[in-house]
């Protein structure tokens, strides 16, 4: 089973919280970038989801390694839907998108 975690402030990990995602980690804008770190280490995690507006606190570096991310798959909420697209299929190897 794909174990899904949500990383993000206080307001954004409760929703996830109420919807039974255990595993949240609420975090201020100055610590993001150590929580997201945290949470991608090793292999407890198939899916994160992060917030789209809280990316903007995180280094240029940090922000290649979650693009580049294969496990977990870094899901930013707001984001492009092709970049979903891709991240779910590199992850799975399946295009869930694709037309029968």
């Amino acid at each position: 089973m794909m174990k899904i975690a949500a990383v993000g402030s206080e307001a954004f990990v409760l929703g996830f919280r109420l919807a039974g995602v255990s595993d949240v980690f609420a975090s201020k804008p100055e610590n993001i970038e150590s929580t997201i770190r945290a949470a991608i280490q090793g292999d407890r995690f198939g899916i994160l989801i992060v917030n789209e507006g809280e990316v903007g606190h995180v280094s240029d570096s940090m922000k290649e390694l979650m693009l580049r991310s294969i496990k977990p798959v870094i899901i930013k909420i707001g984001g492009e839907e092709e970049e979903l697209r891709n991240k779910i299929k590199a992850a799975i190897g399946v295009d869930l998108y694709a037309s029968s």
